[in-house]
């Protein structure tokens, strides 16, 4: 895949980052990608032969989209019924940095507290979880984040409506 200056790249742990230069690091004599992530102005260094190690990706386009909002429509998943090991499994799967895998974390949130509520930490994960995905959604289609929540809970209620008779 090639880069240029200025483009959105999603980097699995720091979230959307434009490209902001290529450049040689003055410490690893390496050439890298510059990368500022958006949400913090944090600059990223990135060795032009680590990115796919790393894991950086462009944001979903369409078919991507697609595949995160039925995800999202999706049945639960089956979970351990212990809280500590639920959350322990829902922490590992949100550190992956993978848009379907989080999609798939905070619907199984979302069903959860629909039938049993959540703890105080499930609320706070699922809080945090929904954020990568609002990002992801609000760069794919150029609307507000606010307008991506909307969105999400929108595809998520149509798919736990009960079906009419």
């Amino acid at each position: 895949m090639s880069f240029s200056k200025g483009q959105v790249l999603v980097h699995p742990h720091h979230g959307p980052a434009v490209v902001s230069s290529f450049q040689i690091h003055p410490r690893l004599q390496k050439d890298c990608m510059v990368l500022e992530v958006q949400a913090s102005h944090l600059m990223v260094w990135v060795p032009l032969d680590q990115i796919e190690r790393v894991g950086l990706r462009p944001v979903l386009d369409q078919t991507g989209l697609d595949t995160l909002f039925s995800v999202l429509r999706g049945p639960a998943d089956e979970e351990d019924h212990q809280w500590s090991r639920r959350f322990k499994d829902n922490t590992e799967k949100l550190a992956t940095g993978d848009p379907l895998v989080i999609a798939a974390v905070v619907r199984n949130l979302m069903l959860r507290n629909n039938s049993h509520g959540l703890s105080q930490a499930e609320r706070e994960m699922l809080r945090h979880a929904r954020q990568p995905l609002l990002t992801e959604v609000s760069l794919a289609l150029a609307i507000t984040e606010q307008a991506a929540s909307d969105m999400i809970d929108a595809v998520w209620c149509a798919a736990t409506e009960p079906e009419a008779s």
